[in-house]
């Protein structure tokens, strides 16, 4: 009796626990749908990004309180600073025809909040409890997502921080010309120790700082810089380089071309370096390449020239042969001369060439399968100046007759080349730390966002798109350009069709067209009207004072304008025998995809920074100004 009470009470027990865990459970669950209720298209408390609380927020809400700060990054800098020199860095470089400014960093604000949203929305409901009480509890701070051009950045540091650095100097080889027989006297010089600004560690703090959105200062520090090579280790150094000015003259062949390295070409080019753990005299390598760049490589290289096609009575005609190329391959010519002065008894040394296939060659472009144009890009240039106008002109010429294959990707920077004085262009003003300095590429976003225009009418998939750091009148309505500068931001599209693309382009007064034409596979392509939105007015003007100009005296060196968000939706229906292809390169914008009906939904976002203008005003002569200082006007 007494055993069969105590089990009921067993029983009684675990009915009880049992009916705690079933109720704990539900209230649980419960609280759960409701906390998702509650949150849906917000983020979840406990989260934060670039160190902004972002908890509570919808997406909009979060993009825009994550542009705000970093629009005021943009436009003052980051101060860098070694011993008693600060120097601020912008992130952004602008033009005083504001069409060729372009960013040094660029941040993609909406990959951060997209990765913010869907902390907690996983598909398993345990793991996303879990996350949500872990943030309440530890806080999560995600890093802003940026890119840095560190090319830009390290010249940069060189303007400006250059002049504190002395760099170690190896043991030298020098030489001495006797003038009664016209002998040489090798000798060695003592190495030196120096002093080298560690660029390195300043650039992984300020990409530390941008991915938290932290516009604190960065102090450069300097480490000793120590030789390679110590005199102390430099035996029978003058035998060395006898030996090899006795091996004079050398020729340089190429086919059935001759050049002769002689003594006096070579004394420049001889160095100390460590063979074996022995020191010997050789070829300094950078030299050497730069000697072979000057004199000979221009003897040498052709440049591919691609196969260039246009429309004649309805019909693709070839206006342009290819032709491959040839190029020096310079550094493997220095080591091959090495390797014959060292290492042979030869008098000639062979030098090493390349051939570069031009990309689209003649024979390739039998069955071209264009039939129609599938799409017409228009922008206006009404206003321009002389030289925009200009370079619009070469750059519109560098790409007609342009032909791409199906499944090809085209790069707008690839296809225009080297853009300088010797591909035809004209330079235009752009301002870095304060001064105007000539630039080359202005007019060539009016081909970028032309060619994006004509992308989205063709309805193929654009691969990379930047819109420019503000919003430029050339290129209204705002969300519609594409800006582009070497080697990053690019435009690229793919040519997903079966057939090939050509490209032809056309000016018509103020007016510029770029004209796809391939086969009409049934795709069709829509888009909406931009939405604009977000519109902020700038700061006030920025006044600095400078002794460049007459004291009073005033210029604008850039304009303001009004900072805002726009997008535009663009779909693409694929008939159904022609499904639409996958598009394997980075997404630039969020994709909707529909198998059923093969739809392809983009959404093209773009954020325009509110940039205040900045007039320099000369410095009255009894005025001690600061370049830093900031005037309402």
């Amino acid at each position: 009796m007494f055993s069969l009470l105590k089990k009921n009470n067993l029983l009684k027990w675990l009915l009880i626990c049992a009916a705690i865990f079933l109720i704990a459970t539900i209230i649980l669950i419960g609280f759960y749908f409701s906390f998702t209720s509650y949150y849906k298209n917000k983020i979840y408390p406990g989260i934060s990004a670039g160190n902004i609380n972002l908890s509570g927020l919808t997406s909009n809400q979060a993009s825009n309180l994550i542009n705000q700060k970093i629009d005021n990054i943009n436009q003052d800098g980051i101060k860098f600073k070694y011993h008693n020199q600060e120097t601020i860095f912008l992130p952004m470089i602008a033009s005083v025809e504001s069409d060729l400014a372009y960013k040094i960093v660029n941040f993609d604000v909406e990959k951060s909040v997209f990765r913010a949203v869907q902390i907690g929305r996983s598909d398993n409901i345990k793991n996303n409890i879990l996350q949500i009480i872990q943030n309440y509890f530890k806080k999560t701070n995600l890093k802003i997502t940026c890119e840095i051009n560190e090319n830009e950045i390290n010249a940069f540091f060189d303007n400006n921080f250059s002049h504190f650095a002395t760099p170690a100097k190896n043991a030298e080889l020098i030489y001495e010309k006797k003038l009664y027989n016209k002998a040489l006297n090798f000798s060695v010089k003592k190495e030196e120790y120096g002093q080298i600004l560690d660029y390195g560690k300043a650039l992984k703090q300020l990409k530390n700082n941008l991915a938290n959105l932290n516009a604190k200062d960065i102090e450069i520090s300097a480490n000793i810089n120590y030789p390679e090579i110590f005199k102390k280790d430099c035996l029978n150094i003058k035998a060395k380089a006898d030996k090899i000015i006795d091996r004079l003259p050398l020729a340089l062949a190429y086919k059935n071309n001759k050049w002769n390295l002689n003594r006096d070409d070579i004394l420049g080019l001889l160095t100390l370096k460590e063979n074996n753990q022995k020191i010997i005299v050789g070829l300094n390598i950078a030299t050497t390449s730069a000697y072979l760049e000057k004199y000979i490589a221009q003897k040498i290289n052709i440049k591919p020239v691609n196969a260039k096609f246009e429309i004649v009575n309805g019909k693709v005609k070839e206006f342009q042969i290819s032709r491959d190329g040839l190029t020096l391959d310079i550094k493997n010519s220095a080591y091959a001369i090495e390797n014959i002065l060292l290492n042979s008894t030869s008098s000639k040394a062979d030098l090493i060439a390349r051939a570069r296939k031009s990309k689209l060659s003649t024979s390739e472009t039998n069955d071209f399968g264009i039939t129609e144009i599938i799409g017409t890009g228009h922008s206006s240039f009404a206003g321009s100046p002389q030289n925009r106008r200009h370079n619009i002109k070469v750059g519109a010429d560098a790409l007609n007759g342009v032909l791409l294959k199906p499944g090809n990707e085209f790069s707008l920077v690839k296809t225009l080349g080297e853009i300088n004085a010797e591909t035809g262009y004209l330079p235009e003003l752009v301002i870095k730390e304060n001064k105007t300095i000539p630039e080359y590429g202005g007019g060539l976003c009016q081909i970028g966002t032309t060619v994006f225009r004509a992308t989205v009418a063709s309805g193929l998939p654009v691969t990379m798109r930047r819109n420019h750091s503000y919003r430029v009148s050339y290129y209204e309505p705002a969300g519609t350009d594409a800006t582009i500068y070497n080697p990053w931001p690019d435009y690229r599209f793919v040519n997903d069709t079966k057939n090939h693309i050509l490209i032809q382009s056309r000016i018509e007064n103020d007016d510029l067209y770029f004209d796809f034409w391939g086969a009409n596979d049934g795709r069709v392509a829509t888009h909406t009207y931009p939405v604009i939105y977000n519109i902020t007015r700038p700061r006030p003007t920025k006044i600095i004072e400078t002794p460049d100009l007459k004291p009073g005296e005033k210029k604008c060196t850039e304009h303001a304008h009004n900072g805002a968000d726009a997008y535009f939706d663009y779909t693409v229906t694929y008939s159904k025998t022609n499904p639409p292809a996958v598009v394997k390169e980075k997404k630039i914008a969020e994709e909707e995809i529909n198998d059923d009906d093969y739809i392809i939904k983009t959404r093209f976002k773009s954020h325009y920074v509110p940039w205040r203008a900045v007039c320099l005003v000369g410095e009255e002569e009894s005025e001690i100004a600061s370049s830093s200082e900031e005037k309402i006007e």
